[in-house]
């Protein structure tokens, strides 16, 4: 009887001990964010900055999981154009090539892996709609800050043009 509880004492201390070391301790940035806001910053050749801020964007989510993420979003604040079906669709004429490039110009989609260095998130695209995005060597780096555990703010810092740009996410989950 003793020797069979030892047994079944081990047998639970090893499975609660083995059951701890595979948890995943969840980050604060981890999860699903929508866009719900974002601050353009025009800087202007008097030295005075203009501000618009845009508290109705296109559909945006950013997801985080423990080291992988996936961006999509409509960088534009009209919405996409609608593309009536081709007539051919194996044959587009060049109006319908146009039509369907105008639609899907302002739409970002990479996801990748991504790590945090500090208040920056390295993101290291492994697919996206931008070849130039995921075949570059250099990380798209955001400065982020959280306001708290459900606002997420993002700071792209290798967008070098004007205007700069400042993105709220709110956890969806």
């Amino acid at each position: 009887m003793k020797k069979n509880l030892f047994f079944i004492t081990t047998g639970l201390l090893s499975l609660f001990s083995t059951n701890s070391a595979f948890a995943q301790t969840k980050t604060k940035v981890e999860g699903v964010w929508r866009i719900t806001e974002v601050i353009l910053t025009f800087s202007n050749t008097a030295g005075k900055d203009s501000i618009i801020t845009v508290n109705n964007p296109q559909p945006g989510l950013f997801i985080l999981t423990k080291s992988y993420y996936s961006l999509l979003a409509v960088r534009e604040r009209k919405p996409r154009p609608t593309v009536e079906p081709p007539k051919d669709p194996q044959n587009l004429t060049d109006a319908e090539k146009i039509a369907r490039y105008d639609s899907w110009q302002p739409f970002v989609g990479n996801s990748g892996t991504y790590e945090i260095k500090g208040s920056m998130i390295l993101r290291h695209p492994v697919v996206a709609k931008n070849v130039d995005v995921m075949t570059s060597e250099t990380p798209e780096t955001d400065e982020f800050k959280l306001e708290d555990t459900n606002t997420l703010w993002l700071k792209p810092m290798n967008d070098s043009m004007s205007p700069h740009v400042r993105v709220k996410l709110v956890r969806v989950e």
